[in-house]
This record gives structure tokens, sequence and C-alpha cells, in this order.
């Protein structure tokens, strides 16, 4: 008897598929598609705008208040970049960052402080010794830069303790006292605003003058001004391979395509995912989640190899999902109904 043996097919299962489906896709870059330079927004250009007026009317300082993620740490570089060719004269700018949750002693606070300004000697038993060295440091920086007026951002500013208003106080008028005239910004999340509510309800009046005569509002990206914000993306000064726009599609880069042209389908994914959540506020987009979404925009036009052009809706939406962005609109929805750029100074008592 003959034994007849049939020919089995295997199964192929969807998790199968998927990955052949993967291992189609063209292998990502090896470089990062967007550098880590910060990018004009008409809302940077508010602040600057905000800040210049301060300084120039001789005001001591001002808060900035924002919800999460919205670029305020990179705005604080912008600022210190441009603030003098802004303002028309030398400015030395410092940029602190405070930490959450650490008590420090006012050693600790001055030896950090010293560090964040580029002053390594942070080390001696006396603290007046440690303060000395503080002091002569920044005024010393001012001085090479034939700078009389100095700006400390101090960023992170909603993890300030009582002491640590204390400390800037005493550094503000140590500055002057040296013939320094300082200015101090306070960049933080929005419950920093809470502060001068604070202030006035004790009739701390010392630290409303110092810190609080204005209060601006740092917010996300309109949506009508993505054009501009995504021009910040095509620089090719230093020739097309340091363009995101080449490093995506060198062949659409060739024939014009940049970076910009995606505006459009960006703002209407946006619009497609606060319609499905039922919001009727205007929406603001924040910075880091723009760069995520314009992330995966680029990378799925890699890995799928195809033109810029054929990206469609339902990919810039699920673009959009992909930075969760959809998950915590209407957290930012709730922080950012103020106007852009809005201030206002302390009222009354």
């Amino acid at each position: 008897m003959t034994e007849v043996t049939q020919a089995v097919t295997p199964t192929v299962t969807p998790v199968v598929k998927q990955r052949a489906a993967a291992n189609s896709l063209a292998p990502l870059p090896t470089v990062d598609i967007l550098d880590d330079s910060v990018i004009w927004t008409p809302e940077i250009e508010c602040l600057v705008q905000a800040v210049v007026e301060q300084i120039r009317i001789d005001q001591p300082g001002m808060i900035v208040n924002g919800p999460q993620r919205n670029g305020k740490s990179r705005a604080c570089r912008y600022v210190a970049a441009v603030l003098s060719e802004s303002i028309g004269y030398p400015v030395t700018t410092f940029i602190w960052s405070m930490p959450k949750d650490i008590a420090t002693s006012s050693r600790g606070f001055f030896q950090e402080r010293m560090f964040q300004s580029g002053c390594n000697a942070v080390s001696h038993r006396d603290i007046v010794v440690v303060k000395n060295r503080f002091f002569n440091h920044i005024a010393e920086r001012a001085s090479a830069e034939a700078a009389r007026r100095v700006v400390i951002i101090v960023d992170e500013a909603q993890n300030l303790g009582s002491d640590d208003y204390g400390s800037l106080v005493f550094i503000f008028n140590e500055l002057e006292r040296r013939h320094v005239r300082p200015f101090i910004l306070l960049v933080g999340q929005p419950e920093l605003s809470q502060i001068s509510e604070l202030w006035l309800s004790q009739d701390a009046q010392q630290m409303i003058g110092r810190f609080s005569t204005r209060t601006h509002d740092y917010l996300g990206i309109a949506l009508d001004d993505l054009e501009q914000v995504l021009e910040g993306f095509d620089n090719d000064e230093d020739g097309p391979q340091s363009s995101p726009a080449f490093r995506t599609a060198p062949a659409a880069y060739a024939d014009g395509w940049r970076i910009v042209n995606l505006a459009p389908l960006m703002r209407e994914a946006v619009q497609t995912v606060v319609t499905a959540q039922n919001v009727n506020e205007q929406v603001r987009l924040p910075m880091q989640y723009l760069r995520s979404c314009l992330l995966a925009m680029l990378y799925r036009i890699i890995q799928r190899r195809i033109r810029p052009e054929a990206l469609t809706l339902a990919d810039a939406v699920d673009c959009v999902k992909a930075t969760n962005f959809a998950k915590v609109l209407q957290y930012y929805v709730r922080k950012g109904k103020g106007t852009s750029g809005a201030s206002s100074g302390a009222r009354a008592q």
C-alpha cells in the first residue's frame, strides 16, 4: 500500500503579516531630522517685546507663566540670545533653573546659581566667601560684555520657596549696590501666577514691586501661525544636508518642497482631532507637540517611501494622535483661555 503525503500550506498569522509589512519599510535616518535649535514663533516674539518694554521703563522684573510643554525653556534661551539686539544696548543674561522638591540651604542655593552662571569655584567653608565670589562673577561678566544691565531668567520658577524669594531679593539689592542694574524674569507653570495673589493677600509689597509688576501668559502656537513657525525648520544656510526637508525627501526637496508645505495638512489634522472632542474654543498647539507631530509626519514619509504630497489627512491625524495630544487637549484648552501675550499689572490695593 502506497502512503500519500499531502502538502500542507502554512497558515500566516496576522502578527507575521504585520512583521512582514514592517520589514518592507524604509530604514530610518541615522541622524536626527530636526536639530535642537530654537524656532522663532509669534508667541516668542510677544514675550521678547514684553521683556524689552519692561526693561526700557526700568521695571525690576516680571512673571511669565504657561502650561507645560509650551516651549518655555526654549523661549528662555531665545530671549537670552536676542535681548541685547532687541533692546539696543548690551545686556548680560543668565538662565537659572529651579529643581522641584529639593530643599537647599542658603549655601546650596548660591552654589547652584554660581554653577548655572558659569562659575566653577563654588566650594568654600565660609558662605560669605561663596556669596562674594558669586557677585564678583556676575559683575565681571557684565563688565566684560560692557553691560550695565543684568537679566536673570529663572526657569521652572514655580518651584521657588519663600526662602528662595528672599535670596532673590538679596541678590537684587546686592547687584544694585555694585552698580549693576538687575532685572529678574520668573518663568514657570500656571501656578506661578498664583504667587501674585499670595503676595497681595500678605501685603508683601516688596515682592509685588520687584517680581510681579507685570504677568505675561505664554501660550502655545495658534493654528493660523503654523506657516510662520514651520518656515523656521526650513533653514538650509549650511547646505541642503542641514535641511529637514532634504533629509526627509531629497527628490521632493530638489523640486522645491519644504517643511512649511505641511502646515495646511497639520492644521487640518489638529482641527479634526479638536472637532472630534467637541471643543469650540481656539486651540493652541504646544511647541513640543508640534515638534513631535512634525517628526511623526516626516518619519512616515521616509518609511513609506512616498512623496510628501502623498501624505493624507488620515495619516496626519494618526501622527497627531501618536503625540498623545488628543489625550491632553482638554488640559490645554482650560489652561490656554487667556489671550496670546496677555499681560497684566499688579492690582491696586
